[in-house]
């Protein structure tokens, strides 16, 4: 067993009378009725899709007709509590023993959490959400110059800092209680102010971490499946395959493979060096984009875009429609993301506790919501500007592909931004970064749902999860597509929703009594 406070993942659990079933990554009676749950979603949508597709379908309906306002609450006070920690006198003590360094470098830190919180779903929407927005939202007041201001102010509020104060917040509660104070590296360790010491590691966490595991599977599996039509897409511009459901399970399981084989590699051979070719070959694309597009636009948008989304980012975020043509458009879009955030926030932080050990608590806040937000107004901003210049320019011309299909808008700009040639080539990077961005989500995702299971990281383990995740994103697909995936993650999202708000107190509790010194070594029983 690790040393309590080294923030090693060290749970207390009753042997599994099965072996077997441990190493395949079920050494617990929570992770059985995770994979039953899971088995019988599967199997209802084997044996009938319309009856499954109704029941999700109407599950979700039901969460965003009495809590959609809870959803917006809640992404704001996120915010405002993060704005707090950042300023928090306290703020400079360490996640971890106060002599702890950082295990990774700053580069490879921001690589990894920039590619496990966003990653491929950046590249996907970032010309088709515009588009969508430009054509109908509720602050739409006309057309031309005020379209394309509020068609990003709204793309960048989805993609900003309300997803990223969900992830600060219990990434910092799980590496506060996890490396400074000795409890292990789970998605309950954020709880432990909440359900004390004694039962953080009894059914009640063992609950809170069910509910994590399938906000992971649920979180993840829609964005491999949203991102697998984006992949198709790209592969139909290169080699004239058809964008089908047929075809984005074949990608969705070699991906799997891909995935499997690098969660096998390792954290440090894996993960950190796709995460970091992710960033030095989006940072390509990107100028790419900036040196064929119309630059002087792209460099003003971007301008303008940034004190937009520090004007509007407060009272539009606070708002809630009144009306059913209004609640229609704000659960496709704002409620969907803010749950789909908070689908992906056990894994995301749970992730990126793992590798900001020996971080302070000011560094963590600061970097972990500053950074991914700045890189996402710039990725939105010259992508999204771009599909929106030539949406003026050509009415039809990125629309039209994006009404088909949203896979097909990033091919679309990228056909009217260069020559042939060269536009084939952009897309093959296309192609190559949602692969990859496939690839790095699947692995981490892995890793951290071994964690939550309590089969720490053993091969068998990453093996079962990674194909259960595989078989999931199937099921959703087969279901409705980015109906079915769009409505799991709404689902899921409300019970975190509630999570969330006890995480944050108790957060604030736990620094509020901070010492600043080393805490004192907690007995070894008392890890989890």
């Amino acid at each position: 067993m690790a040393q309590p406070g080294r923030g090693e993942y060290a749970p207390r659990m009753p042997a599994t009378p099965d072996p077997l079933l441990a190493r395949i990554g079920l050494p617990t009676r929570s992770s059985w009725l995770a994979v039953l749950s899971i088995g019988a979603f599967v199997a209802l949508a084997a044996v009938s899709i319309a009856a499954a597709n109704q029941t999700l379908v109407a599950a979700k309906d039901w969460v965003v007709g009495y809590f959609d306002w809870l959803f917006v609450a809640l992404a704001t006070a996120a915010i405002a509590a993060v704005g707090v920690l950042a300023i928090w006198p306290r703020a400079n003590v360490r996640l971890g023993p106060e002599d702890s360094q950082p295990e990774f470098g700053r580069l490879s830190w921001f690589a990894m959490l920039f590619s496990a919180g966003l990653a491929s779903g950046l590249l996907y929407w970032a010309a088709a959400e515009p588009i969508l927005h430009q054509q109908d939202n509720p602050f739409l007041t006309g057309s031309g110059d005020d379209g394309v201001r509020s068609a990003l102010r709204i793309t960048v509020l989805h993609w900003g800092f309300h997803g990223w104060a969900f992830y600060v917040l219990a990434g910092l509660a799980i590496a506060y209680f996890g490396h400074r104070k000795g409890y292990g590296l789970s998605f309950r360790t954020a709880l432990v102010p909440v359900l004390g010491a004694r039962q953080v590691d009894r059914w009640p966490g063992r609950a809170v971490d069910l509910i994590a595991l399938f906000g992971t599977v649920c979180g993840v599996s829609t964005s491999i499946g949203i991102s697998a039509g984006g992949m198709n897409a790209t592969l139909g511009s290169l080699f004239g395959v058809d964008v089908t459901i047929p075809t984005q399970i074949g990608i969705v399981f070699g991906v799997c493979i891909l995935g499997i084989l690098s969660a096998l590699s390792g954290l440090d051979r894996g993960i950190r060096r796709l995460s970091e070719l992710n960033v030095w070959v989006s940072a390509g694309l990107l100028a790419a984009f900036v040196a064929l597009g119309p630059t002087g636009f792209l460099l003003e948008l971007f301008g303008r875009t940034l004190v937009d989304y520090a004007v509007h980012f407060v009272p539009t975020g606070l708002y809630v429609a009144d009306d059913a043509e209004g609640r229609s458009w704000q659960a496709s879009w704002t409620v969907f993301y803010w749950a789909w955030w908070l689908a992906w926030t056990p894994f995301v932080s749970l992730f990126i506790a793992r590798i900001s050990r020996g971080r302070t608590v000011r560094e963590f806040v600061v970097a972990v919501m500053g950074v991914p937000t700045l890189v996402t107004l710039v990725w939105m901003t010259m992508l999204g500007g771009t599909a929106l210049h030539q949406e003026l320019a050509v009415p039809g011309s990125v629309s039209a592909a994006v009404a088909e299909d949203y896979s097909k808008g990033l091919v679309a700009v990228i056909g009217n931004l260069a020559s042939p040639e060269v536009g084939r080539g952009l897309v093959v990077v296309a192609a190559f970064l949602l692969f990859t961005w496939l690839i790095t989500s699947l692995d981490s995702a892995t890793l951290v749902v071994c964690h939550l299971v309590g089969a720490r990281e053993a091969p068998g383990a990453k093996v079962f999860w990674g194909l259960s995740l595989a078989v999931v994103t199937v099921a959703l697909l087969r279901l409705g597509g980015l109906e079915a995936l769009q409505a799991a993650s709404i689902v899921i999202g409300l019970p975190l929703a509630l999570l969330i708000v006890p995480l944050g107190v108790g957060l604030f509790g736990a620094l509020a009594r901070e010492g600043g010194g080393a805490p004192a070594p907690k007995e070894p029983g008392r890890a989890s």
